[in-house]
């Protein structure tokens, strides 16, 4: 009888320890241990990676040697078959030349940019069109171990389409 006790209290902690941790949001915590997580509010609802389509719902693309270094993340979250929300944005320049951390504002002329898309509308911060307001901060570069960290919000908006508001995102990655 011990040992089928002590057996199902193994199972069930191990169970338990391999749940996601999420904060009272909804999201997952806001970490820099190369947790590979991200999530944000997307118009107030939490918003994390799920589903799967053939490739991967989370990745990180680290590139040091192009253009003095940048870096992508790239998500997507399928609701249903009709019903996919995508997510892309990162630092296309100079990575390399920056001192972390590091903040840098949403907008034309900015290192950073963000892609949006849902079934409706797409959003490129490139694009003259689009509104944007926003910021993300690179809280972490860890060359050594790998670990890319940080947060950020964005405001976009384009005639034609609802207002997207990601508030309280957040990245851990490893790459």
């Amino acid at each position: 009888m011990y040992k089928l006790l002590l057996l199902v209290t193994l199972v069930m902690t191990g169970c338990t320890s391999c749940k996601k941790q999420v904060d009272s949001n909804g999201l997952p915590p806001a970490t820099q241990n190369g947790s590979n997580t991200l999530g944000f509010l997307l118009n107030g609802k939490p918003w994390t990676p799920s589903g799967y389509n053939g490739t991967a719902n989370l990745s990180v693309d680290v590139d040091f040697g192009f253009k003095n270094g940048g870096f992508s993340i790239a998500a997507y979250r399928i609701i249903t078959s009709s019903n996919r929300q995508y997510i892309s944005f990162g630092i296309a320049d100079s990575l390399n030349m920056t001192t972390i951390p590091v903040t840098l504002p949403l907008n034309q002329t900015s290192l950073f940019g963000i892609y949006y898309s849902n079934n409706t509308c797409s959003f490129y911060s490139t694009d003259s069109a689009v509104y944007e307001k926003g910021s993300l901060t690179v809280s972490k570069l860890d060359t050594t171990n790998r670990i890319i960290a940080g947060t950020f919000n964005a405001t976009l908006s384009k005639t034609g389409c609802d207002t997207i508001r990601i508030t309280e995102g957040r990245f851990d990655m490893k790459f």
